[in-house]
């Protein structure tokens, strides 16, 4: 056993991205997170949306283009864009895997454009100096952190399972096909308790009724 514990905080450490702070800046009508996330960002986003020119923009919609980073400060992010309602969005040629999976499903409606990708896999996060059992125990703490936050979002059990079967160094990229075939499509598109909401105020959902009854639709479709 303690050598299974060895080998994955190895895989852990060794799968961490270079160190490369998340470029933050403004785009179209909100924010764009791009690159690897690293500890500062969130300081950095506070910093960014305070600025005179930039407040407001935060409110409205985030853009994600990241294939993750630290997972710690990927966590203070998601809760700073859950507290404060903001949209999600992967746009058309951008990628949000890894702890970037965490922001977008943080945002109270998540969007992701055709030929953009989402993708998970295992956490991976840097472990503290200790024994072979303090650093197990570190792990441990840190993914049970991530899952029940996720949770807490309405992250589908079939998703936190596909992120927890997944290899750190391997990535399981969440299709649009797949999302139809799981029956994930509405319960991706909204936080948990914003589609009820929206439903009892505006009437039912579209994607709702058109996936009502139907077959899993073909891949150009699912684009669609």
């Amino acid at each position: 056993m303690r050598a299974i514990v060895t080998f994955l905080i190895s895989a852990f450490a060794c799968a961490c991205l270079p160190a490369v702070a998340a470029d933050i800046s403004a785009y179209q009508r909100g924010v764009l997170i791009q690159g690897t996330i690293e500890k500062g960002d969130y300081a950095r986003i506070i910093a960014f949306v305070r600025h005179p020119d930039n407040y407001g923009r935060f409110g409205r919609v985030v853009y994600l283009d990241s294939s993750g980073g630290d997972v710690v400060e990927a966590i203070k992010i998601a809760h700073l864009l859950d507290k404060s309602y903001a949209a999600t969005h992967v746009a058309s040629g951008a990628r949000c895997y890894s702890a970037c999976f965490i922001l977008w499903m943080s945002g109270v409606t998540r969007h992701v454009s055709t030929g953009a990708t989402l993708g998970v896999h295992r956490i991976h996060v840097q472990v503290k100096e200790g024994s072979i059992d303090q650093q197990s125990a570190y792990v441990s703490q840190i993914a049970r952190t991530v899952e029940n936050y996720m949770s807490g979002l309405g992250t589908p059990r079939a998703i936190l399972d596909k992120m927890n079967a997944t290899a750190p160094a391997d990535l399981f990229v969440i299709s649009p096909r797949w999302l139809a075939e799981q029956q994930l499509l509405i319960a991706e598109s909204y936080r948990l308790g914003f589609i009820d909401a929206a439903q009892a105020r505006c009437g039912p959902e579209p994607v709702a009724l058109a996936m009502k009854a139907k077959a899993p639709p073909a891949e150009d479709e699912a684009d669609r």
